[in-house]
Formats: C-alpha cells, sequence, structure tokens
C-alpha cells in the first residue's frame, strides 16, 4: 500500500492530467452522439367473461389470457403494427425501423407485457409505447375474428412513466475519467521504472576494494629507486 501511494504522489500530475483529458473525451462523445430514448408501458391482457359464469368463467378467462400473452409479443413488434402506429402519429420512418424500435416482454406470472421503445426524439417513443398496445389488440382481434373475446389494454402509460436518455453524459464523462486515471497510473508505473533501471549500480566487490585502498593515506611505494 505504501508502495501504491508513493507511486501515486510521483505521478500525480499525470493522473490528474490523464483523468481531466479523459472525463473531457467522454462527455465531447456523448454530446457529439445521436441520443436514444427509451420509453415504457406495461399492457395486460383481458378476457371477456360473463359474470353469470362465476367462477367458472373466470377459470377459464384466467387460463386464456394466460396462453394469450405470449401470442401478443410478436403482434407488438411486427412491422403490421408498426405501419398502423405510423399512420396515426404520422412518423415518416419505415414500419421495418419502428418496429425495430419497439421490444415486448412478458412480466413474470402474469399475463402483462412491458414494452419498450427507444426512438431517436422522446416524444416519439412516448407516443409509440401507448399507441402500440391499442393497434396490436386489434390487429390480432382482427386476425382471431370478430367475437374474439382476448384485448389488449393499456396498464401504465409511457406518459406518466420515466424516459431514459443515452448516452448519458454525466455516465461517458465519469468513464472517460477513470480510464484517464488508469492511463496516468500505468504512465507513473512506467516513469517509476525507468527512474529505477536508470540509478547507479551498486559496485562490485573487487571495486569497492580497489576505491577503498586508493583512498587509503600513507601507502608505501614499493621497488627499488
Amino acid at each position: 500500500m505504501q508502495e501504491l501511494m508513493t507511486l501515486v504522489r510521483r505521478g500525480l500530475a499525470w493522473i490528474v492530467a490523464l483523468g481531466v483529458v479523459g472525463g473531457a473525451a467522454g462527455g465531447v462523445l456523448a454530446a457529439t452522439t445521436p441520443p436514444v430514448y427509451t420509453a415504457g408501458s406495461v399492457a395486460y391482457v383481458q378476457v371477456d367473461v360473463d359474470p353469470e359464469e362465476g367462477m367458472t368463467g373466470y377459470s377459464y378467462a384466467a387460463t386464456v389470457a394466460n396462453a394469450a400473452t405470449d401470442g401478443f409479443l410478436p403482434v407488438i413488434t411486427s412491422p403490421a403494427v408498426a405501419q398502423d402506429v405510423i399512420e396515426e402519429l404520422g412518423l415518416t420512418q419505415s414500419p421495418t425501423e419502428v418496429a425495430s424500435w419497439i421490444s415486448a416482454s412478458r412480466v413474470t406470472g402474469s399475463p402483462a407485457i412491458e414494452i419498450r421503445v427507444s426512438a431517436p426524439e422522446r416524444q416519439d417513443a412516448i407516443a409509440v409505447a401507448d399507441a402500440v398496445v391499442a393497434h396490436a389488440s386489434n390487429d390480432l382481434g382482427s386476425l382471431a375474428g370478430g367475437d374474439y373475446p382476448v384485448a389488449l389494454k393499456l396498464l401504465s402509460s409511457a406518459q406518466v412513466g420515466a424516459v431514459t436518455q443515452s448516452p448519458s453524459t454525466f455516465r461517458y464523462a465519469a468513464a472517460g475519467a477513470v480510464c484517464g486515471v488508469m492511463s496516468g497510473l500505468v504512465v507513473a508505473f512506467l516513469l517509476a521504472t525507468r527512474r529505477t533501471g536508470r540509478s547507479p549500480r551498486a559496485q562490485s566487490p573487487t571495486a569497492r576494494s580497489r576505491t577503498d585502498s586508493r583512498s587509503q593515506p600513507g601507502t608505501a611505494a614499493t621497488g627499488a629507486g
């Protein structure tokens, strides 16, 4: 831990500088990337039941709703429903493109479906997430016949739900800053390693003995004059 703190102190300038550069780069990237807005709504499968049938009718309705829920998923994300939504909302995109915005998944253990729409415009994401419910219900009813007792109803509107935006400028800037700090640590480590490699090497025992003998005063001269 002490070595790490020493490394941080020695390379603090690099760590701070690269952290600032990374954060700025992340913010610029988020600002220049086209935003995508995601809105969600929740629908539930409703089955018409004659009240006079009592519990038997409600039990039958629950069984039918459970089976019909999975059948609605591909209808919701189909280009046919997307075409109906385009005509209602006046969108300029193709049915295939609008269909690619939409995803639908079943809420576990219930005849409910969660719908998520990711679009380039906030209002389009909200409007499509709500409109797709009615059109999916109408399309499936038309395919099944006029007396089809199953319908898809809006339970939670996207109008009252949270809309998320990506990329997030804060998250991109934070991620860039973290990457910059990590890069600064690497640079500081490399610089510390280079300094260690350039430091004077310890003298060999032979070299030290020679140095010591030269430094001793009063060494007598040998040999005849």
